[in-house]
């Protein structure tokens, strides 16, 4: 009988869409997935604080309103609950928000 190896697993990718509310849904995935934001929202994301549990760690701001980052791997190994933050362009005030990646 085979048996189920997670090592070989094919990757999945996933877009988490920020949508018109300035939202983004929690997303679960496994180490070695791929992951792309895009900035649905009216406004371009001035700063964005990539979770720990990705590579590279380099920052994808400025976004602009439709554009999609580059791609990004959950690194292997990782596992639990990583936050992400990212803060719109504002004339005043910065509005900051956040979401979260459970990697199992």
């Amino acid at each position: 009988m085979a048996s189920y190896n997670p090592a070989l697993s094919v990757p999945a990718s996933y877009n988490i869409s920020i949508d018109s509310s300035g939202s983004a849904a929690t997303l679960t995935c496994n180490p070695g997935d791929k992951i792309t934001w895009t900035n649905n929202y009216t406004k371009s994301i001035t700063a964005f604080t990539l979770p720990s549990c990705v590579s590279p760690q380099t920052s994808p701001a400025p976004i602009a309103v439709g554009v999609t980052t580059q791609t990004y791997t959950v690194n292997s190994g990782t596992n639990g609950s990583f936050s992400y933050s990212y803060t719109f362009a504002a004339q005043i005030d910065a509005d900051t928000r956040s979401g979260t990646i459970d990697v199992s």
